[in-house]
């Protein structure tokens, strides 16, 4: 009696077990039973893509941040419309730094600690992105900036997660220095911001100043919130420069412009691209008159032609936008623009976590035709743009001008 009770307990265990042993069999199959945290968080990820994007939109920079923030939200709109990122839901989560660099940092750690971002955009200005860029790095978190100074992605063996979209300040003052070299220009005054973007852009005017054989006869600076420069502008028209260059941006640029025109000194303005928006000739007044900027082509979209690589990509955003908000988006638009599209292009092609993305930009990014310029990313740049990404404009009756000979 017993040993038969033993056999039939033995008999049921051992289907016990092959049912079991069916289940696991199961589970392997469907993915349920065996998922790594990754892929499950890949699961997760898939229901929607959450980037932080932080810009400007309040404080000094908001001529800058503004149109970053607009466009973004108006981006995110259409891609949502249309779909969504190979059907999946783009989010992005914006955050105002106010144009203070203690809320950049503020607002990075949020986006990626409580957000858990895949990437961030911005900041506006170099300063907040400096200060952005050592949180980004010690995260591993991919970010795109739109500020100018190449010290936002160089050295590049230091900015391994770090990319941004406008033309770095080098690359501004190779184009001016060329403008320069083709007007018989070789003596300059240099009268520049005492923040980050002044002190970056001073650096390469500095640097590149032998190569264009080009005579820096005195150097100023200015605080940014100074309300007048008329004392620098005098140093500098005693020293015998031919022409000044002002690096900053507003409203320093438009206050010189304005003392230099009360003034009466005849000496050419030619400023960084900072200055590439309308609010710098409503500050400047009739002292804008006749400035000269290297800029990106998204100042004036109509006045690029048709037969140029960017004309389709330009004047569909230049379109989108101002029938979205009445208002011209100008370069700092366009940069909003590329940042957020680059993430896209990355998302569309299969990286969806933070180290996917962040290879993929520097890897796949090559003929990649945006809003400011033609993109070719790699390991020895992470800003991808060459000098020709730039044209000369200057202010003619109030607006801005391509400056088609140059």
């Amino acid at each position: 009696m017993k040993k038969g009770l033993l056999v039939f307990l033995l008999m049921l265990a051992a289907v016990v077990l092959g049912a079991c042993g069916g289940d696991s069999g199961t589970s392997e199959e469907t993915g349920n039973e065996g998922d790594s945290p990754e892929s499950a968080e890949a699961e997760k990820d898939a229901e929607e893509y959450v980037l932080g994007a932080i810009y400007s939109k309040t404080g000094p920079n908001s001529p800058l941040g503004e149109p970053e923030w607009n466009t973004t939200e108006m981006l995110v709109e259409q891609i949502n419309e249309e779909g969504g990122i190979n059907g999946v839901p783009l989010r992005v989560v914006l955050a105002d730094d106010e144009s203070s660099q203690e809320k950049a940092v503020q607002e990075i750690n949020r986006l990626i600690n409580d957000e858990n971002v895949l990437a961030v955009l911005g900041s506006s200005g170099t300063t907040e992105s400096l200060a952005m860029k050592g949180v980004a790095m010690q995260n591993e978190v991919p970010m795109i900036s739109a500020a100018a100074a190449a010290q936002v992605v160089e050295p590049v063996e230091d900015s391994k997660w770090i990319f941004k979209t406008p033309q770095s300040d080098r690359l501004a003052v190779e184009r001016i220095y060329m403008y320069l070299n083709d007007e018989n220009i070789s003596k300059v005054g240099l009268l520049t911001d005492s923040n980050a973007f002044g002190t970056t852009g001073l650096e390469q005017l500095e640097n590149l100043s032998g190569e264009y054989n080009i005579e820096i006869t005195a150097k100023e600076s200015y605080n940014t919130q100074d309300p007048d420069m008329s004392t620098q502008l005098t140093n500098i028209n005693s020293s015998g420069a031919e022409a000044l260059i002002v690096w900053g941006t507003n409203p320093g640029p438009a206050i010189i412009a304005s003392n230099l025109d009360s003034l009466g000194f005849d000496m050419p303005f030619i400023g960084s691209h900072g200055i590439a928006n309308q609010k710098f000739i409503e500050l400047a007044g009739e002292g804008a008159e006749g400035v000269v900027i290297p800029t990106g082509k998204a100042l004036f979209p109509d006045q690029i032609p048709e037969g140029d690589t960017q004309y389709d990509v330009l004047n569909t955003y230049y379109e989108d936008y101002v029938a979205t908000f009445d208002s011209e988006p100008t370069n700092f638009g366009s940069y909003g623009y590329d940042n957020l599209m680059l993430a896209v292009e990355a998302l569309k092609n299969g990286a969806t976590d933070r180290a996917s993305i962040r290879d993929y930009l520097e890897n796949e990014i090559s003929n990649w035709v945006g809003t400011t310029g033609v993109f070719n990313l790699s390991s020895e740049d992470h800003n991808g743009l060459e000098a020709d990404s730039l044209v000369v404009a200057t202010v003619k009756d109030g607006e801005w001008v391509l400056m088609e000979d140059n």
